[in-house]
């Protein structure tokens, strides 16, 4: 009869590098990700080009919110992945926690992308031309978000 051959202490046995990553690993990462895609989106922490707008734009208010919301969702996942990561029902402790940081990544690289159509709208109205009576308000000021993937 074959016995098989445990791991003697300090010894490490095949697996990959993912195996240290925790729970914590995935709510650190993920927080840090959303509070550093938060702070480029505060007007004037981060320099960004500004777009001078004559008339109202819904559109960019639209996608400001729905960037915010992605990056809030983010925020969301890697809170909710630690939380998964701990669970004892979960089936691979290995592949969630990497799972989770996929799904943080994959948000915060969408809401650049709205970022991204963001500013090209803002561009496009911008390139209308401003004349100075002909605005019905105060000029809007659009800051575009710098973004780490879309330039």
């Amino acid at each position: 009869m074959m016995k098989a051959r445990t791991a003697e202490p300090g010894e490490r046995r095949g697996g990959t590098a993912w195996t240290g990553l925790r729970a914590e690993h995935v709510v650190g990462a993920g927080a840090l990700l959303t509070a550093a895609a938060f702070a480029e989106r505060v007007p004037g922490l981060v320099p960004a080009r500004r777009y001078l707008l004559c008339h109202a734009s819904p559109d960019l208010d639209r996608l400001t919110l729905t960037a915010l919301g992605l990056v809030l969702a983010a925020g969301v996942a890697a809170v909710a992945g630690g939380i998964m990561a701990q669970s004892r029902r979960t089936p691979s402790r290995t592949a969630v926690p990497v799972v989770w940081l996929v799904i943080v990544a994959a948000l915060l690289v969408a809401a650049d992308g709205v970022d991204a159509h963001g500013e090209a709208l803002a561009a496009r109205q911008a390139a209308t031309g401003f004349t100075e009576g002909a605005c019905d308000y105060i000029p809007q000021d659009y800051s575009a978000t710098p973004g780490w993937f879309f330039w």
